[in-house]
């Protein structure tokens, strides 16, 4: 009854079904049996998993054909294939790798009673016995803990993928940028999926490497399981028990002193930092060949250096860029307001200097596998992942402007708007210090099961993953932020940072699958569905506790009324705090067929229907917003997409030209849909207006409601509405738009493939991939628009310039904005080539290259943390950022070179050695602090007024074309607004010596050269090579213990080995400065003195060179010595 009652499920589920990314877990071996070219039917193949003894087992078909489904990764494999009258033949040392198919093709023959079976040894696993169609990187348990990574996230594994780069946000393949991939552990979503910092949630590591057996990097996998990415899949499992009772006990040692300090010559000021992880696994059988358990846990005691930044002992010190991390504030000065604060307030702000933060972490994997029978197998597994970084307040003041609130001074010659909480000027207690907590929790439990002697298999998984990040901060959480000005800049900052309290980004995802696949004759038919769940949640509310701005110290004794006030609270009675939340949910459904066209051809064909759907926002309706024209259209905070099947066909396929696995052909083609991050969705809701009001002013004379300070945010709301508050939703200033008809980014992938083995048992690879992106997401700002006249910056520059829609009847005026995510125009793309070669040799010396040339073109690189951010972060145009020119891709290197090399060595029956080499080539350096492999030429800032990135440069096509340029001698104080002049050395820069050196800057730079007379593209110039050599070195000690062996195991990790041997070497560059050309379109009212270009100077001197070293400890060497305890 209930093998019918099951059976009836699977074939309900096949009619209705959901899905958006599915995932592989498994691994999977096929093959054919003959005998004198003949096949064999009814031939008995069992493959035996010898550290479990899990066995699985089929017999070939009509046409002598096997597949084994749902296997467990790795081995090694103990496969027997008999047949009555033939002699058996078994097959040892196989390992599967993930999201992998074995092939494995057996010729038996005739039995005599004089000869045993026939045993064969395989060797190292290679391309050649896979029949993957697309582009897949595998990395074993074995290479994963040879790997050297001092960071010990799966990133530093996923590098070996040629096709990748590690630039400034995280880890990007295959023409996606680092948000564009999909990641999964055992199935679950491991993604960042809320989309807040890195590509993985976690911190960037939400999973001990301890903890794992493989990891699959698929960047064309033309089977229809995988989807919701556009950059690669990346699948992992976790490590299982096996028969053999094992454990390890292990501690890595990180501190500052562990760091390169210089430079070339330069010597770094290292900081307080300490990263020691004690981590210990255990595995084994609870029952032998049935129930095995598996659990790692670590534990890091970690400290973060505070602040550098120290108080003048005296009045009279100085202070500033020329001292060592000496500001403005005085010691007793500081002290006096701590102290105020205790007393008054029974508040302590914390200390101001000389500390350092504790910032422990954890992680816990615990995972069951049951061999329930050879028929049936169950595993359950369960991580959680907590850490936290500590960082100071950020200089932002929004909702208010700093150079509102700032408006600086002549005493201490302090700029307007420049003097924030982190400049020299002031220092901040460690209240406005702030946790970023990263908690991230995962549970998987996947079923496989098999009928009809294994031709007819199903797996039923269901994941939970839910990714939690609040921010934390130490004091009373409802203190309010106080800013003490001195001389129109922040003195002392009291209080939380303006953006930490009640912010809180979470994102859960629930899925469940439902596969199921049949072998019949030449045919593996394969029918799935998932169903996947998110729900998104954020708590950010600007200036949460109140944000107080004070004009001097006294005046905030004496009880005057802040200079500038702001304040976000919830529009409910009782003010409790708003969190916006968006849910999603997607069915798809998919088909394929993998298809034995001929004993050397196979062909894989399906297809995947995807329908999200996104539930109403009937309660993010502004009505206010709504009724605003923007050129005949109007948009409402409550759209959402419609629902709309998006249908991905697929086919790959693997010639095997002579038969012998030493000549492949693969490739393939087909589409793939991937995601948004949710906190730019989530966005609409939490920036409607609707669930949350802002009240603010700069101006305290212009004010309509005046608060005195108020030590908590209770205090503070009672105050500025004594008899509470009548909901008064007004449109809000920077709302985000959902696009009705907005789709999910996809993209058209192609790849093919020619694997050789070479002479010599030598892999060699050439591989080239080509992605056409189809539905790319651009954000646009719709308030803008192109006015009727056009501007002219010189003879060869004339450019569209922008102005707003706007209505006197709009409460925000000229500040509105319309922040727009819809989708793009059908011209990005990627393509890369790439040559591997690989060798392993039999005295324990692996060597691997590849090579891997890449372009890519697309709308934007996908950075932004907010919409607001992703529309002018990195978006540089020529024109309006509307307009969405092309550039490049800054995620994607030109160039990459990865070559590894592993070494291990046992000798005299007590030692073994282990060594490991990675280098990575590639064109890769800084720009602004931030890691790109290609940068922008732009000018300091934007020329054609739609309030985005900064725009492209011309570049002139001679020196005579400069004389018609209008160079200025005079440019705009800040400060007191006049103008003065432009001097270099003490002296006047005059007009034609900025020409002269604008035009000698262009013929040393290597891109700009190639370009006269040309725009240039975003991201057109390339960062120069980066060379880094990472080393690895463990050596053993064996021990007998009760007639088993110990091992004792000291190892060492060196990042950037080479900057170890010589502080000039393994830096990278950093770009002097992109913003070449500054251009004032007004000059001086009444006089227009100072209308027209200046060239920039880098640091006060003369740009002359595009590049020098990076002096940042991203540049120089780390090591990490560790220690290992290994027992059976």
């Amino acid at each position: 009854m209930l093998k019918r009652m099951r059976s009836f499920l699977v074939v309900v589920m096949l009619l209705i079904t959901a899905t958006m990314s599915a995932q592989v877990t498994t691994a999977s071996m096929s093959g054919k049996v003959t005998a004198q070219d003949e096949p064999i039917i009814g031939a008995t193949i069992t493959a035996i998993h010898e550290p479990s003894g899990t066995r699985y087992g089929t017999v070939t078909n009509v046409s002598g054909q096997f597949n084994l489904q749902g296997m467990r990764t790795g081995g090694p494999y103990k496969v027997e294939i008999s047949y009555v009258g033939y002699q058996a033949a078994i097959y040892k040392g196989i390992n599967l790798s993930l999201g992998d198919n074995y092939v494995l093709n057996v010729s038996l023959k005739e039995s005599s009673e004089l000869l045993d079976e026939i045993v064969v040894t395989a060797t190292r696993n290679s391309n050649m016995k896979s029949d993957r169609a697309g582009a897949i990187t595998n990395i074993g348990e074995a290479q994963i803990a040879m790997l050297p990574t001092v960071s010990r996230s799966m990133n530093d594994v996923m590098r070996l993928t040629p096709q990748s780069a590690n630039t400034g946000n995280g880890f990007a393949v295959g023409g996606g940028n680092y948000r564009q991939s999909y990641v999964t552990v055992d199935g679950a979503a491991f993604s960042n999926t809320f989309g807040i910092g890195s590509n993985l949630p976690g911190g960037g590591s939400p999973i001990s490497l301890d903890a794992l057996e493989q990891i699959a990097v698929s960047v064309t996998p033309f089977d229809v399981r995988q989807s919701g990415f556009i950059g690669g899949a990346i699948n992992a499992v976790t490590k299982s028990g096996t028969n053999d009772f094992y454990g390890t006990a292990y501690t890595f040692l990180n501190n500052e002193n562990l760091k390169g300090n210089k430079v070339g010559d330069l010597e770094l000021v290292r900081e307080k930092s300490q990263y020691y992880t004690y981590g210990a696994s255990l595995g084994g059988a609870i029952i032998k060949n049935k129930l095995f358990f598996f659990v790692n846990g670590e534990y890091e005691d970690n400290v973060t250096a505070g602040p550098a930044s120290k108080a003048r002992v005296n009045s009279t010190d100085d202070w500033g860029a020329n001292t060592a991390n000496i500001n403005r504030p005085t010691v007793s000065d500081m002290n006096e307001i701590r102290n105020y604060f205790i007393d008054k307030y029974s508040y302590d702000p914390g200390r101001y200097q000389g500390y350092s933060i504790k910032t422990p972490a954890y992680k816990v994997v615990a995972r069951l596998d049951w061999n329930i029978n050879d028929n049936n197998k169950l595993n359950f597994r369960f991580t959680r992942a907590h850490s936290k970084d500590n960082s100071g307040p950020t200089s932002s003041t929004s909702p208010l402007y700093a150079s509102d609130i700032y408006p600086g001074g002549t005493v201490d010659n302090i700029s307007k708007g420049s003097g924030t909480v982190l400049s020299n000027g002031a220092l901040y207690f460690e209240n406005s210090r702030y946790f970023k907590e990263y908690n991230f929790t995962s549970y998987a439990s996947e079923w496989n099961s098999k009928w009809l002697d294994g031709r007819l298999n199903n797996m039923t998984r269901m994941t939970y993953s839910f990714q939690d990040e609040p921010r934390s901060y130490n004091g009373a959480v409802d203190f309010p932020t106080v800013d003490i000005l001195k001389d129109g800049a922040v003195y002392a900052r009291i209080g939380p940072d303006i953006f930490s309290p009640g912010n809180l980004a979470q994102a859960k995802t629930f899925v469940a699958t439902d596969e199921i696949s049949y072998t019949t004759g030449i045919h593996n038919f394969l029918a799935g569905f998932q169903f996947e769940y998110n729900k998104a949640t954020n708590g950010f509310q600007q200036a949460g506790n109140g944000f107080y701005v004070f004009n001097s110290w006294e005046g905030f004794k004496n009880n005057e009324l802040p200079s500038a006030f702001a304040i976000t609270h919830s529009n409910a009675a009782d003010y409790s705090q708003f969190k916006a939340q968006m849910k999603t949910l997607q069915y798809s459904l998919y088909l394929q067929d993998q298809m034995n066209i001929s004993d050397n051809f196979k062909l894989m064909a399906g297809i995947r229907f995807e329908l999200p759907k996104y539930p109403s926002l009937k309660n993010n309706y502004n009505e206010d917003f709504a009724k605003y024209d923007f050129g005949g259209v109007s948009y409402s905070t409550d759209q959402v997409p419609s629902a709309k099947i998006s249908v991905s066909p697929r086919v790959g396929f693997n010639w095997d030209i002579t038969g012998e696995r030493k000549f492949v052909l693969r490739g393939g083609t087909g589409i793939y849909v991937g995601r948004l991050p949710f906190v730019w969705l989530v966005s609409a809701v939490g920036n409607s207006n609707v669930g949350q009001y802002q009240y603010k002013y700069s101006d305290v004379n212009m004010a309509t409601l005046k608060p005195h300070f108020q030590p908590s945010v209770s205090g503070v709301l009672n105050e500025l509405y004594p008899n509470g508050r009548t909901t008064d939703i007004v449109a809000p200033i920077d709302p985000t738009i959902i696009d009705k008809d907005l789709k999910m980014p996809s993209t058209w992938k192609t790849s093919l493939a020619f694997d050789v083995k070479l002479p010599g048992d030598i892999d060699f690879s050439v591989e080239g991939i080509f992605n056409k992106d189809i539905n790319p997401a651009v954000i646009s700002n719709k308030v803008y628009k192109p006015s009727e006249s056009t501007i002219t910056f010189s003879p060869n520059d004339t450019r569209d310039v922008y102005t707003k829609y706007s209505d006197p009847s709009w409460v925000n005026g000229p500040k509105q904005n319309a922040f727009y995510i819809e989708n793009g125009g059908h011209k990005a793309y990627y393509y890369s080539f790439t040559a591997q070669l690989a060798k392993s040799f039999d005295f324990g010396l692996y060597l691997s290259a590849a090579y891997t040339y890449s372009k890519a073109k697309s709308y934007n690189d996908g950075i932004g943390d907010q919409v607001t951010s992703s529309y002018k972060t990195n978006t540089y145009s020529v024109n309006g950022i509307n307009d969405h020119e092309m550039g490049y891709g800054t995620y994607v290197t030109p160039n990459r070179v990865v070559a590894s090399a592993g070494y291990r060595v046992e000798y005299a029956k007590k030692f073994a050695s282990s060594l490991s080499l990675i280098y990575e080539g590639m064109n890769m350096g800084y720009a602004g602090g931030y890691g790109y492999s290609r940068y922008s030429y732009t000018f300091a800032g934007n020329i054609v007024g739609d309030g985005g990135a900064n725009n492209l440069l011309y570049i002139p096509a001679s020196r005579e074309e400069l004389n018609d340029w209008t160079f200025v001698e005079k440019t705009k104080n800040s400060v007191d607004g006049k103008y003065y002049d432009y001097k270099m050395d003490g002296q006047v820069y005059t007009a034609d010596q900025q020409k002269d050196d604008f035009w000698a800057y262009i013929n040393q730079d290597s891109y700009l050269k190639k370009h006269k007379g040309q725009y240039v593209e975003r991201g057109g110039a390339i960062m120069p090579w980066h060379h880094q050599l990472d080393l690895k070195f463990m050596q053993d000690f064996y021990m007998n213990v009760g007639g088993k062996r110990h091992t004792l195991q000291f190892g060492v990790d060196i990042k950037n080995f080479l900057n170890l041997l010589n502080s000039d070497w393994g830096l990278y560059k950093t770009v002097n400065s992109s913003n070449l050309l500054a251009y004032d379109a007004y000059g001086e009212k009444g006089t227009g003195i100072g209308k027209g270009y200046t060239f920039q100077k880098s640091s006060g001197k003369r740009l002359t060179d595009t590049y020098t070293q990076y002096k940042n400890f991203n540049s120089t060497y780390s090591v990490q010595f560790s220690v290992r305890y290994i027992f059976h």
